[in-house]
């Protein structure tokens, strides 16, 4: 498991807003409001990793972000992608995390691709 975090500025949509399916019912609006902002970000992510040979699932909307699965044999990787913890909305998390003995190695490519992109800035990754 690898927690990054970072800004996207190029990325991150100030103005976005949540189509009507994408508000989550029992939270508050303010939430689907934050992550509609991100989208963009996560969409970015996943479209880069599936150009690096790294298969993924389909993008969902979360509670607690956006949220995609990079399956394997028996097992899968779960990235999440959220603005929803830090007071500043434009700094974006990213959870990787395997699940049920997944390989390794997902996390260094997402490392990888986020340190070389000139699209992320102020990357912090923590293990």
């Amino acid at each position: 498991m690898i927690l990054f975090t970072f800004k996207a500025p190029t990325l991150f949509q100030t103005e976005a807003y949540p189509s009507d399916d994408e508000f989550i019912h029992d939270e508050p609006d303010e939430t689907s409001e934050r992550l509609a902002k991100i989208k963009k970000v996560a969409l970015w992510l996943k479209t880069e990793m599936e150009k690096l040979g790294v298969a993924t699932k389909e993008l969902v909307l979360d509670p607690s972000g956006w949220v995609f699965d990079v399956p394997s044999e028996n097992s899968f990787v779960m990235c999440f992608v959220s603005n929803l913890d830090e007071s500043d909305e434009t700094r974006i998390r990213l959870l990787v995390t395997e699940m049920g003995g997944a390989p390794e190695g997902v996390d260094r490519a997402v490392e990888a691709l986020l340190s070389q992109s000139s699209d992320i800035i102020e990357l912090q990754a923590a293990r």
